[in-house]
């Protein structure tokens, strides 16, 4: 077995000359991908002819183009690279694409997993250090029936399993007599209260937006749980807002020491807006002006004055508010994008703007026939799970189902949740 499929090489070198528009399709192709120096000067070549507006591009036109880079027509003509080109686009059935690019994504995840020194022998075994044919045929087998998603998360489970043998353990064994009294002091002089959340009642009711928790808040259709996060977002990760009862710009302050809060960094994932909207929140939340106005440009005397100022706030502390878009979003991109930023980019407050069922999500699930509100509980427990490991805050939201919005007099409890 090897880690460079040369075959599959040629057979995405030749469909993208076929249909270019395989660039739009699968926008995460780099010259990595390819290990092999002529593969890798081809697909660089016919991308920037598509780049520069290509449909249909043929291996003349791609020798063509090489003749006018100097040092690359040398290792071109050296390999042999207009038979190389006509080779691939003569073989090319663009209708085979998905199966070989997956190869290829596959060779090079391997490649940069092996680098680094990650234990890949599940998925491929050298030749030289196979015990015997049957082990590396057994590992080709897996390599070809796998996802990139599974081998990111075979990886991945070797070094939880690690992970719980040193970590898990201290966490969960002990007496509850042990150290008792010193849980009582510590908390006298740092009590379990998180940074403000936005409206007093509700955050003094979950004291705030604690380390190691997650929050959860249900709401119907179009009520603003995106919006309200967002609030909430703004709330920690600036510290300077439009006062209506002063008039004026203030900044917070804690009631009982008078001391300013340090602003935070905040990551916000979103499934359904984009940037755009996001900002206009923000600059309605931290101006105090109407988001009509903003959208619309037309704005009452001094409120367009009051946005700019905002905008400079959100300027002065770029970096603070991260947004990260998922668009189809599932459990294992949600974790990594989490996990990410919690352990390199130290974020310790993160809002995923709501939970919800996606067609990536249940197609993770399809082969075991697991129940859409069983899937949308594991993902809430993950995201429990998460704050735990990371000592993070993360702040979630979840639809309401008809029952919720029934005026019948009965309290409203777990099961008006949507997927319930």
């Amino acid at each position: 077995m090897t880690l460079s499929d040369k075959a599959a090489y040629r057979s995405v070198i030749g469909s993208l000359m076929h249909n270019p528009l395989f660039f739009i399709e699968y926008p995460d192709m780099v010259p990595t991908d390819f290990d092999q120096e002529i593969a890798r000067i081809c697909f660089l070549i016919i991308k920037k002819l598509y780049n520069e507006g290509a449909v249909v591009i043929t291996p003349i036109e791609v020798d063509q183009e090489v003749e006018r880079h100097e040092r690359t027509a040398i290792i071109y003509k050296r390999e042999h690279g207009l038979d190389y080109i006509k080779d691939a686009y003569e073989i090319a059935e663009p209708g085979n694409f998905p199966l070989f690019y997956s190869r290829v994504k596959k060779c090079a995840l391997l490649r940069r997993l092996k680098k680094d020194k990650y234990d890949i022998s599940e998925f491929y075994i050298d030749e030289k250090e196979a015990e015997n044919p049957l082990q590396e045929v057994k590992a080709q087998e897996r390599f070809e029936g796998a996802t990139i998603e599974e081998i990111l998360n075979s990886v991945e489970g070797k070094y939880n399993i690690i992970r719980n043998e040193f970590l898990a353990g201290g966490k969960t064994k002990g007496d509850p007599a042990e150290g008792i009294f010193t849980l009582i002091e510590d908390l006298k002089q740092s009590p379990s209260i998180g940074p403000a959340l936005e409206g007093d009642i509700f955050s003094m009711a979950c004291r705030g937006a604690r380390a190691g928790c997650f929050y959860l808040k249900s709401a119907s259709t179009s009520a603003g749980k995106t919006r309200t996060a967002v609030f909430d977002a703004c709330k920690l990760a600036y510290p300077t807002r439009w006062s209506h009862e002063l008039g004026t710009f203030a900044q917070d302050a804690f009631k009982t020491t008078g001391e300013f809060v340090e602003p935070r960094k905040v990551l916000f994932i979103v499934t359904e807006m984009d940037k755009v909207e996001l900002q206009t929140i923000m600059l309605a939340y931290l101006s105090g002006v109407d988001e009509d106005h903003i959208l619309r440009g037309d704005y009452d005397m001094g409120e367009e004055s009051r946005v700019k100022y905002a905008a400079r706030i959100i300027e002065k502390y770029k970096g603070n508010f991260i947004v990260e878009e998922i668009s189809d979003p599932n459990l294992t991109n949600v974790e990594a994008t989490i996990k990410k930023y919690a352990t390199i980019d130290k974020v310790k407050y993160v809002f995923f703007d709501y939970i919800h069922s996606t067609a990536s999500m249940i197609g993770q699930f399809a082969k075991n026939n697991i129940r859409e509100d069983s899937i949308l509980m594991m993902m809430a427990n993950q995201l429990k799970q998460l704050a735990k490991d990371y000592n993070i805050f993360i702040f979630s939201a979840t639809q309401v189902n008809a029952n919720a919005m029934m005026d019948d007099a009965e309290f409203k409890n777990e099961t008006c949740i949507r997927g319930s």
